[in-house]
């Protein structure tokens, strides 16, 4: 059994808007899974508000769906095996809970069991990954 990997609640500030980073329970509650070279990712949710003016749920929508960021959730098992030149993959291989950059309006949104927007993508979507930072225990 893998360790829930945990970031500190944050937002997110991009050329398209302010986004919520989300969090990840540690489960797949979304009841999709992806498969082959598919993904599945929870991306991070666009701001309610910017200062004091609420974002109307239309406009909301629209840069949440730019949004570039979010949390891996499934893997399929083809996923992260070659690249995109067909040779095989080198280094290691991105797993659920890993926190990732992906290209704007990447895969399909679908909603999951749980009511959150997820979306599916292809592996080569995903352009790259934070590293978590270890606190030194005191």
């Amino acid at each position: 059994m893998s360790e829930t990997k945990e970031l500190a609640p944050r937002f997110v500030v991009t050329q398209y808007g302010s986004y919520g980073m989300v969090e990840w329970t540690g489960r797949n509650e979304s009841g999709i899974r992806a498969w082959h070279n598919k993904v599945l990712v929870l991306p991070d949710q666009a701001a309610g508000m910017v200062g004091s003016i609420i974002i109307p749920e239309a406009i909301k929508d629209t840069i949440g769906a730019a949004a570039t960021t979010g949390i891996i959730v499934s893997v399929g098992d083809g996923a992260f095996r070659y690249g995109t030149d067909g040779n095989q993959w080198v280094g290691e291989r991105p797993t659920p809970g890993d926190r990732v950059y992906f290209q704007k309006y990447a895969g399909q949104e679908h909603e999951g069991r749980d009511g959150l927007l997820y979306r599916i993508m292809e592996d080569r979507s995903i352009a790259g990954g934070e590293e978590l930072l270890q606190e030194a225990a005191d």
